[in-house]
């Protein structure tokens, strides 16, 4: 399907905008993201052979932060409106690769590795030990990312959000997704905690197209 992007304003409704084909107009399009549909007020129309879609959904629906700037009539999706310093890239790498290290060995029960980047005050709320054992704690990480960077303390402690999708063996393919926060300075991570509210659960996830899990659609 040949794909076109165009970002209007009609009032306050934001739209995204795909080639269509031909449709019926009277059809009503349903949105999917990563395989699910995505649920939203502002219902998808058919106009003239393009979709016309709420961005908030579609951006929702990839975890993407979203501001509006009145003032300049901007939409921001995963951007900084007040953007006026650069991160330190050393700062940036470092922290994003240990947690990154972390998040791996906590997968393949490698608690050596994992412990290399834990400060001794190391807090989690995550698992209840580690290794972990069985079938009930037992995860499989099917995909993570960055979704939150904060300096904390005046700069002196960061903390990383990361979004992570895995399947629970003994939840029968059910994806889940559940974002987590890392505490780290001094080069060690402190905690790892997680995020309220965060926990839902998904019949599929899509990585890329062709690499799916969980249940087909029906």
């Amino acid at each position: 399907m040949r794909r076109s992007i165009k970002v209007c304003l009609s009032g306050l409704v934001l739209t995204s905008v795909f080639s269509a084909g031909v449709y019926a107009a009277t059809a009503v399009p349903k949105i999917l993201v990563n395989g699910n549909q995505v649920k939203t007020s502002v219902q998808p129309k058919i106009i003239n052979g393009s979709v016309y879609v709420p961005i908030r959904a579609v951006s929702e629906g990839f975890g993407a932060n979203m501001n509006w700037d009145n003032k300049t009539k901007s939409l921001y999706v995963n951007s900084d409106p007040n953007f006026k310093t650069e991160l330190s890239r050393d700062v940036w790498v470092g922290y994003r690769n240990m947690v990154n290290k972390w998040i791996m060995a906590y997968d393949e029960r490698d608690f050596k590795i994992a412990e290399e980047q834990m400060a001794d005050d190391f807090t989690t709320d995550i698992y209840k030990s580690f290794p972990t054992g069985g079938t009930t704690e037992s995860s499989s990480i099917i995909d993570f990312k960055v979704i939150g960077y904060e300096e904390l303390n005046e700069g002196k402690q960061v903390k990383l959000t990361y979004r992570t999708v895995y399947r629970p063996i003994d939840f029968d393919y059910t994806i889940r997704v559940q974002d987590w926060s890392f505490i780290v300075y001094g080069n060690q991570i402190h905690s790892a905690k997680i995020v309220p509210n965060s926990t839902k659960y998904l019949d599929r996830y899509t990585i890329v197209p062709n690499a799916n899990f969980g249940n087909p659609l029906k």
